[in-house]
Formats: structure tokens, C-alpha cells, sequence
């Protein structure tokens, strides 16, 4: 059965994971200020910012597949923001965390609800 969340939802998701995909960008720009001791969050966000592109791509064309990827999404965002968390001083990295878990919880909520729509 379809996803019959409403699109606020589906809104919700889409800018959760463009924000995520702004500060991951901004974050490894940042973290390589020092990457020797930010090598993890480079990493993860190197992984959850295309991650979070290709979420907003299916979700804003209503693929059947969205809430899958929402799922893997979730599960990247919330190590970003685990990882990113770390470095809270650094106001960049904070922001990124917060993104981060934000996109995780939004994306969460969309895999839980099933396929936006319905297989042709």
C-alpha cells in the first residue's frame, strides 16, 4: 500500500536533506583545516552528503524506492551527526550535527510509512 503521509512530510524530508547536504559540504570544508583529527567526520560526510542529494532526488519525484533509501539515509545522517558531534566548538561541525540528526529523524519517518506510491 502507498504512502498516504501527507507532503508536509515529504516537504519536510526533501529540505531535511538539502540542509544535511549544505552543512556536510560546508563541514568537510571545514574539517580540513585539520584532518588529522577530523578524518572521521570528513569521512562520513563525504558519504552522507550524496546520500542526502539522491534522498531529495527520489523523494521530489515520488519514487517507489524513496523510503528505502530514507532508511540507509537515516542510518548515514545519524553517524554524521554522531561523529560530528564531536566537535562542537567548531560552529560548522555543530550545525552539521544538527542537520544531520534532523534529516535522520525526518527520514526515519518517511521509511517507516512505506513507498510514497504505488509500483507502475
Amino acid at each position: 500500500m502507498a504512502n498516504t503521509a501527507p507532503n508536509t512530510l515529504i516537504d519536510r524530508a526533501i529540505e531535511a536533506c538539502l540542509q544535511c547536504l549544505h552543512w556536510c559540504s560546508a563541514c568537510v570544508d571545514e574539517a580540513l583545516n585539520d584532518p588529522s583529527r577530523m578524518a572521521g567526520s570528513i569521512r562520513l560526510c563525504h558519504e552522507c552528503a550524496p546520500v542526502c542529494s539522491v534522498c531529495a532526488s527520489l523523494l521530489s519525484s515520488n519514487s517507489q524506492f524513496a523510503h528505502e533509501l530514507c532508511s540507509v539515509c537515516a542510518d548515514i545522517c545519524e553517524a554524521c551527526a554522531a561523529e560530528c558531534g564531536q566537535h562542537k566548538h567548531v560552529e560548522t561541525m555543530r550545525r552539521c550535527a544538527e542537520a544531520c540528526a534532523r534529516c535522520a529523524t525526518v527520514c526515519r519517518e518517511v521509511a517507516k510509512g512505506g513507498p510514497i506510491r504505488k509500483a507502475a
